[in-house]
């Protein structure tokens, strides 16, 4: 006997599935599609070199005056640029010390470039950033894409040299040479004077350039492709973190938003981290290394191999390949890093100072009605940063919130409401702590917690809802109080990485030192030690650059706890009440 069987809900539910899949590919399109125009720009920006920024129709100019602030004249010269018929809209962005200007279509960026440049000259402003102030740098600056680039060039062309040395059996250059290169780009104090003569970009460029002739006349090709796998995954984050700043152009460079500049003179100099103080000692201990061979061999080639049996860039290659790849995550996950030189004093952080602000939650933009007001004035994801930050060992102290006394009682001290952000900062930071700020400016970005934000070693700062901008920070989190959880979490990982291949720095130290005193390869091992005696260096190094790359994986795939639900709010109004009373027996 057939049965009717009504095939209209499996109908249904099988339209339903086809469409979910179908959005899903669409959204899946149209961010490939987004990240690679995002790219693109990136690219072009890089190769051009120009004094502005572009991306699509959005173009931000810098303007300075030879007699301080071009704030009032920039802002005259945005009025006159509105006239121009492809502008639709100009602003001077205080915070970033930009000329904001969003055209018509892409093909006018150049035209209203020319014409804003024009009209500035007119008032006496001149194109460019100030190039003292290191905190002025333009969050979509492709410096670091140029630099990283250049780097592999060298590194490539180095390689290539090596590798036709070899094939061609032309001599190579001695090993005193490879020694000494290697010997002054692994030592801090040498990469400070360099830093200081030529800058940042200029001395990565010129340790690039030298390493690479060195390592290629002296036929290591293997030297020069790990030194190209790190510089790799820095190329990787240059662009991501200046794609993001286009990903988050709208939300945090709006003309009503409040942009507030680095205040000069707040930054704490950087701390000695864990890597550069073992090199410094590492570069030591060869000098000595090597003058023992020398007296013992009377061989300079020996007492350079002693050298570069010290290398510790194993010690060097870790961090860095975490915190490049760690940058790249957090750039996909829409949090805007402005400095990973900062970023990487996380790992000797022991101290977290919180304003009471950044731990409240939003208020929602319900007008002014009390039943806009939320219910629990702690922000849900405040416990989970409270418990990271205990997770990874630091100091927690909150700053002006002494109303907060559910959450406030998790820290392990509290401040009083009276004394400013940045007392509060620096009394810890003259104990010698290593201390991270976090903070939400007011809308504002007036009063003491803009001043003190940037006093930590590492600042960051909350930009979701209606807060202040402030570009002083290290990092922005849109995201609120999850970005700053997952920061936080990066912290054991990148202790862990420090360890880990400073272990490794040793070992291989010791197991090169040891084929550098037994005088050559040992016989019918050329599998074992295909290159040369510094083989353990080098497979230390990359043993660092994959521990590195996995750590930061892993906190990129971590995911928050969810926070804890809120109690059920009571309904409210006159049936509300008729039903109580019911329940009263009233």
């Amino acid at each position: 006997m057939l049965t009717r069987f009504d095939v209209a809900p499996l109908v249904g539910a099988v339209a339903g599935a086809a469409a979910g899949a179908a959005r899903s590919t669409a959204q899946g399109v149209t961010s490939v599609y987004d990240t690679t125009r995002r790219v693109r720009n990136v690219a072009r920006n890089a190769l051009t070199g120009g004094q502005h920024w572009t991306a699509g129709q959005r173009v931000h100019l810098a303007l300075r005056h030879a007699d301080g602030d071009a704030g009032a004249l920039a802002r005259k010269v945005a009025a006159d640029l509105l006239d121009h018929p492809d502008v639709l809209t100009a602003y001077w962005d205080g915070g970033l010390s930009r000329l904001v200007v969003t055209v018509v279509e892409d093909a006018a960026t150049d035209r209203v470039a020319e014409r804003a440049t024009a009209l500035a000259a007119r008032f006496g402003l001149t194109e460019g950033a100030d190039p003292v102030a290191e905190e002025a740098t333009h969050p979509g600056d492709p410096r670091e894409v140029r630099v990283a680039a250049g780097a592999i060039l060298l590194d490539a062309a180095g390689a290539a040299g090596a590798l036709a040395g070899r094939s061609l059996r032309l001599p190579p250059t001695s090993r005193i040479v490879t020694a000494t290169v290697t010997l002054l780009r692994e030592n801090p104090r040498f990469r400070a004077l360099l830093r200081q003569r030529f800058g940042k970009s200029g001395m990565e460029l010129v340790l690039a350039g030298v390493n690479a002739a060195a390592h290629g006349a002296g036929q290591s090709p293997l030297a020069l492709l790990l030194d190209g796998m790190l510089r790799g995954s820095q190329l990787t984050e240059a662009v991501a973190r200046a794609a993001a700043f286009e990903a988050l152009h709208d939300d945090i460079c709006r003309e009503r938003r409040t942009s507030v500049p680095c205040p000069p003179g707040t930054r704490p100099p950087l701390k000695v981290t864990p890597a550069q103080e073992y090199a410094s000692h590492a570069s030591t201990g060869s000098l000595a290394g090597a003058a023992a061979t020398l007296l013992v061999t009377h061989s300079a080639r020996d007492a350079a191999e002693a050298v570069l049996a010290g290398s510790p860039k194993a010690a060097r290659y870790g961090p860095a390949a975490f915190s490049a790849t760690l940058g790249t995550f957090l750039a996909q996950a829409g949090i805007l890093v402005r400095s990973g030189e900062r970023l990487r004093q996380l790992e000797i952080a022991d101290a977290l100072v919180l304003h009471a602000d950044a731990l409240r939650s939003l208020r929602p933009d319900t007008g002014d009605d009390a039943d806009g007001l939320p219910d629990d004035p702690v922000h849900p994801f405040a416990e989970a940063v409270l418990d990271a930050a205990r997770r990874a060992g630091l100091h927690v102290v909150i700053a002006g919130g002494s109303d907060l006394k559910d959450i406030t009682r998790l820290a392990d001290e509290v401040a009083p409401s009276a004394k400013p952000f940045a007392d509060v900062v620096r009394a810890l930071q003259d104990d010698g702590h290593v201390v991270v700020t976090v903070a939400r400016l007011d809308e504002s970005g007036d009063g003491h917690v803009g001043a003190g934000l940037p006093a930590g070693d590492v600042a960051i700062a909350l930009t979701d809802g209606r807060a202040a901008v402030p570009w002083g920070a290290d990092a922005l989190a849109p995201g609120g109080l999850a970005d700053v959880w997952r920061l936080l979490t990066a912290i054991p990982a990148a202790r862990r990485v420090g360890r880990r291949s400073q272990t490794l720095a040793r070992a291989g130290a010791a197991l090169s030192g040891l084929l550098v005193a037994r005088g050559g390869q040992p016989p019918g091992r050329h599998l074992l030690w295909p290159l040369t005696r510094h083989a353990p260096v080098n497979i230390a190094a990359a043993n660092a650059l994959l521990a590195g790359w996995l750590e930061a994986a892993r906190v990129a795939r971590a995911t928050p706890p969810p926070p804890p639900r809120p109690p059920p709010r009571p309904p409210r109004g006159p049936d509300a009440a008729r039903a109580r009373a019911r329940e009263w027996g009233g």
